[in-house]
């Protein structure tokens, strides 16, 4: 199954390329191919991430044609009547973008982290986690593995902030995926020097995933010790600037938090030029100094996604694996209907899943990957959500 249909260029402005997709037109950034009008590409997230021949792209929209104006009929008819607050929000995600969802892979590549923060899992003083580090071949053949044999278009990079991944492990790590595989490559590694995010720019990653956490600035230092919010998000600007997708949000329901700071949050996520919304629901850690505090509601979740999207009608949203966690059974699908049109699919090998802590008892740890695609395309497909770029 591929996570993403190869659209036909039909216009072209400097590197902003115009992308047909059965009728419908997303923009797209091309930074690595030259393209006329009439050849086909795959995008993800607005870039361009791979040349396909004419022949391969009309034999895969051959099978994809029927089924893909069916899953605008089921979409459509489940956005219609809307009366709710979710089905105000999926009405509004249908109305400005369609049925598109991107389909993400990740990979946990390290659960060492020089911070300390005192909701996260793998934080420093967690003493009682068994830390892991994948060398750096066994992360571009993972890499590889997802893009050539299950699919994927997009793929994130995460770890805790774990400085023995140096610029050159980094940078060689980024070359030969890019030699070996076509993906839209998404770093989450935390606050690195702006430097090293410029090379590993230069060398062909286009998307970070850093979140904010709190727009409060006090609640930030608190959770966050020795770190400050200002410099979190001046980083953020700075990547912007360098040319990278900003995918970043904050935790719903963390200790301390008020309705004032989860309207902050939204408003800060925005204002940001946020390309992706990831947010989710505070999980306590039993091994962290908030363990005992609760976690929020599903609909408490599930409310702020709607309301981010009355507010941010074009907004692509991530439905994130800690939702999913929240409730296993429905909660991909809850987000999703809720506003949400993005998800990723962890692809960390399964021996090093559990031991990614972040937060306890994680949604799909030791599952059989391939078995959660196909149950995550099943849902999909009876949402009527097509894997198509949402475009620039």
């Amino acid at each position: 199954m591929c996570y993403a249909i190869p659209g036909k260029v039909v216009g072209i402005k400097d590197n902003i390329v115009t992308v047909d997709y059965f009728g419908e037109k997303k923009k797209a950034k091309n930074d690595f191919y030259s393209l006329e009008r009439g050849e086909y590409v795959y995008a993800q997230g607005g870039f361009v991430v791979q040349k396909v021949s004419i022949q391969e792209a009309e034999s895969i929209l051959d099978t994809w044609k029927e089924l893909f104006f069916q899953l605008q009929k089921t979409d459509l008819k489940l956005a219609q009547n809307p009366k709710t607050l979710y089905q105000r929000a999926n009405y509004i995600r249908n109305k400005y973008l369609g049925n598109a969802c991107c389909i993400h892979g990740i990979i946990e590549f390290s659960n060492y982290c020089r911070c300390d923060c005192l909701y996260c899992g793998i934080r420093k003083s967690n003493s009682e986690l068994l830390r892991y580090r994948m060398e750096p071949d066994e992360i571009v053949n993972g890499a590889v593995e997802a893009a050539k044999n299950l699919g994927f278009k997009a793929l994130v990079l995460q770890s805790g902030e774990d400085l023995w991944y140096d610029d050159d492990k980094l940078v060689e790590i980024i070359n030969k995926i890019r030699e070996k595989a076509a993906l839209l490559l998404v770093l989450s590694i935390g606050e690195r020097d702006v430097k090293t995010y410029k090379k590993l720019y230069k060398t062909g990653a286009r998307g970070v995933l850093l979140r904010f956490e709190t727009s409060n600035a006090s609640l930030y230092q608190k959770l966050r010790p020795k770190h400050k919010l200002e410099d979190r998000i001046e980083l953020l600007k700075k990547l912007r600037e360098v040319g990278y997708l900003i995918f970043t949000g904050f935790l719903i329901g963390l200790p301390g938090q008020t309705k004032e700071d989860i309207d902050n949050d939204i408003k800060l996520t925005a204002s940001l030029g946020t390309d992706m919304f990831s947010f989710g629901p505070f999980l306590p850690h039993p091994q962290t100094p908030l363990g005992k505090y609760p976690a929020p509601s599903l609909d408490a979740v599930l409310s702020i996604i709607a309301n981010t999207r009355l507010a941010n009608p074009e907004a692509k949203i991530l439905v994130t694996t800690a939702l999913e966690t929240l409730d296993k059974e429905n909660g991909m699908k809850f987000g999703l209907l809720a506003g949400g049109n993005s998800l990723m699919i962890n692809l960390t090998p399964q021996k090093y899943q559990r031991l990614y802590d972040i937060y306890p008892d994680r949604v799909g740890i030791e599952e059989d990957i391939s078995r959660r695609i196909d149950s995550t395309i099943k849902l999909l497909h009876s949402l009527g959500r097509a894997p198509a770029d949402l475009g620039l």
